[in-house]
């Protein structure tokens, strides 16, 4: 049986291959097509408060497209917040509040025409003294507790994502048997989800009858 740490470098080396961020929101693709929009924002000035709020001017915007903010965790950029453009030339300021891990974090400004080419803005990057988030199975086997808040990922052993978010913990009762990645605080951890038996149940459990009772029912 192939060990846990085999499985997790396994995992890292083929699964964790950076991927394009899920950030577009098909809803509004039919009618960004419609008016030909495309992205030619500028960034006249990017930042990140301590507080926790990134903020950038832009101009030479061109029609109204989203702006996407996206954090780079753990060898990819997630989307993790997003504002409507206004889309007017002259310059616009935008603001949209994110939530940091521990040591550095980094963050883009990303937007996305018509004809599916997106521009970015560069990286910005604060240095948090959070305290590292730690995590455990907890539960019987069903849930998983973050020592604080902290966005997760977790794929099952085909890397296919089981679920993501932000929180301090993850309901896993659903989970199939098996070894799991969880990405959280921009580090790659596992755990192995194991079989519950009799977990909140009530229903009676049969057992055999030893064979020296049964010789005494004989008699």
């Amino acid at each position: 049986m192939k060990s846990p740490v085999y499985i997790l470098m396994i995992f890292a080396l083929f699964v964790l291959h950076p991927i394009r961020s899920v950030a577009d929101n098909g809803g509004s693709e039919a009618s960004l097509k419609k008016e030909k929009v495309v992205s030619t924002f500028e960034i006249l000035s990017l930042n990140i408060s301590k507080d926790g709020l990134v903020s950038w001017t832009a101009k030479n915007e061109t029609g109204s497209l989203p702006f996407y903010v996206e954090q780079y965790i753990f060898d990819k950029w997630i989307k993790v917040g997003e504002i409507g453009g206004i889309g007017t030339p002259i310059p616009n300021s935008y603001s949209v509040p994110v939530t940091f891990h521990s040591g550095e974090n980094k963050y883009r400004v990303r937007q996305k025409g018509y004809d599916k080419i997106s521009r970015f803005s560069d990286a910005i990057s604060f240095y948090s003294k959070k305290d590292a988030v730690i995590y455990n199975v907890t539960n019987h086997n069903q849930t998983i507790e973050f020592s604080s808040d902290t966005y997760y990922i977790i794929y099952d052993p085909f890397g296919v994502i089981e679920k993501q978010g932000n929180g301090n913990s993850v309901d896993i009762s659903d989970f199939k048997k098996g070894y799991y990645c969880l990405i959280y605080d921009n580090k790659l951890g596992g755990f192995e989800k194991k079989k519950v038996l009799f977990k909140n149940t009530f229903y009676p459990i049969e057992i055999n009858t030893p064979l020296f009772l049964q010789k005494r029912k004989l008699k």
